[in-house]
């Protein structure tokens, strides 16, 4: 009768399979192949020398660009309270920071008045109990700088001379040490006893863009090939079957 479906052909829709596994396994394997080489054969970025803190970012702009550099600074150590802040890891270890105010010098800041930069001195271990002191005068550092936190976390006074915070938050530093505050942060390379300093910057590795772009295209490839051939068994994967004549359609003898 009409509209009645044929029998699956399944020696075509045997190869069909056949086929778009084997494409799919193949475009999927250069792809990868090239995806890896992607990584293999990046470039290695080492971060930029050290320039003066001036250079790079201005008391109270916005962090941004800066992020991530290098810089040396001079100045002296605030007396002011400085901050521990909890809930830090390194290296798969519980740990906290030391956070203190740096005074920077009027000629070092690149505006001709003196302001606050914070500094993550080092880091011990969450349960240490180190001397939050550091030696005063003049000091010179080198380190990078990163992004201030969210101010979400509270603070609350601290057994140890310092208050505990539970973020890198230049808001919250703000409302205790001298104005005006740059909003990034130095990581300082120099460390003090009992604060170990965090690790330098690293070389960094960029993706092969390249041999990127060529494994999307492999898997564009095995992707279209596996669309054409579920295609082709949807259209092609059953027999036609005959229709039967319409005994109303014969003509009158």
């Amino acid at each position: 009768m009409s509209g009645t479906r044929g029998r699956l052909r399944w020696g075509a829709l045997s190869a069909a399979v056949a086929l778009m596994i084997v494409a799919v396994t193949v475009t999927g394997a250069l792809g990868w192949w090239q995806w890896t080489r992607a990584h293999e054969t990046g470039r290695t970025v080492v971060p930029d020398p050290a320039v003066p803190l001036a250079e790079v970012v201005l008391p109270g702009d916005a962090s941004g660009a800066e992020i991530g550099r290098q810089v040396t600074v001079t100045g002296r150590w605030a007396d002011a309270e400085p901050f521990v802040v909890t809930g830090r890891e390194v290296d798969g270890q519980a740990a906290q920071f030391l956070v203190r105010a740096l005074l920077v010098d009027a000629d070092a800041t690149g505006t001709g008045e003196p302001a606050t930069l914070a500094v993550i001195v080092g880091w011990a271990d969450a349960d240490a109990a180190p001397s939050v002191d550091v030696p005063s005068g003049d000091v010179e550092l080198e380190g990078y700088l990163r992004a201030a936190e969210s101010s979400a976390s509270a603070t609350a006074g601290s057994a140890v001379g310092a208050t505990v915070a539970g973020s890198v938050a230049t808001s919250v530093f703000a409302q205790e040490w001298p104005s005006p505050l740059y909003t990034a942060v130095l990581v300082s390379y120099e460390g003090i006893d009992g604060w170990e300093a965090l690790e330098p910057l690293e070389p960094t590795r960029e993706t092969n863009f390249r041999n990127a772009a060529y494994a999307v295209e492999w898997w564009i490839f095995g992707a279209f090939a596996a669309f054409v051939a579920v295609r082709w068994m949807r259209d092609n994967g059953r027999v036609r079957p005959v229709e039967d004549e319409d005994p109303g359609a014969q003509e009158d003898t």
